[in-house]
């Protein structure tokens, strides 16, 4: 298994994340990090969305029960077809709750949301899984990889051999006690993000991981979260989903 994830251990502070990794020469894109720009409240809101390919639908599912550390599949309880990047997104607040948007960013898309732990634990956790199957179909870059803030990318490793692929991302407020919680952080990139409304930096660090096999699932990205940092990984909790795919 390779833990391991490129990008700038930087002290400037990030805006957005995009993870991408290698594909046919290039990079194709998976997700992207990003602060809401304009929050209407103190309740600072990340949004991850995943990249979409060409005809793919977003998906999304609320409260379902399970562990942080499951593998599963959902039943989408809504369907967007020919969707478009931006519609389909997690949004993680600073007081914990989670909803998701499976198609444009208005109220009748937006899906109930749930209640994890607040996102300034010091030492932080596990916030949010990404995982996929292929990258094809994914999109490629529109521009050359950034390793310089405020817009930097994030490599993550391609493994062909996978059933598999998934990005375990963690988020905490204290760089030193998130290293002395979870020591695999300490040979991976923490990256630093500021928002308005947060009274302190929110910290993220990456966790790639491989399910070895057969590849069975089709195209597409799964993205879900909602727990909150410090949720035991194998007891069942209220979580939030999106995903895209054909």
């Amino acid at each position: 298994m390779r833990n391991g994830a490129s990008a700038p251990t930087t002290s400037q502070a990030i805006k957005s994340i995009r993870i991408v990794s290698p594909h046919q020469g290039r990079h194709a894109r998976i997700a992207r990090l990003s602060w809401a720009k304009d929050p209407q409240s103190d309740d600072a809101s990340l949004y991850i969305e995943p990249y979409i390919g060409a005809g793919w639908s977003a998906m999304g599912h609320s409260a379902a029960e399970l562990a942080p550390s499951a593998t599963t599949s959902l039943t989408a309880q809504r369907v967007y077809p020919n969707a478009k990047f931006g519609d389909a997104q997690l949004s993680l607040h600073h007081s914990g709750q989670t909803h998701v948007y499976a198609g444009p960013h208005r109220r009748e898309f937006r899906l109930p949301p749930v209640q994890g732990a607040r996102l300034d634990d010091p030492a932080g956790g596990h916030v949010a899984t990404i995982s996929w199957a292929t990258l094809d179909g994914l999109p490629m870059p529109d521009r050359p990889l950034v390793f310089t803030g405020p817009n930097i990318d994030l490599v993550v490793p391609a493994d062909p051999h996978a059933a598999r692929m998934s990005v375990v991302l963690y988020s905490g407020t204290d760089q030193d006690a998130m290293e002395g919680r979870h020591s695999f952080l300490k040979n991976n990139p923490l990256l630093r993000m500021d928002r308005l409304g947060m009274p302190t930096p929110l910290h993220f660090g990456f966790r790639c991981r491989v399910i070895p096999g057969q590849r069975q699932d089709p195209p597409g990205v799964f993205v879900a979260g909602g727990w909150g940092p410090g949720a035991s990984q194998e007891d069942a909790v209220p979580t939030a989903a999106v995903w895209v795919g054909l």
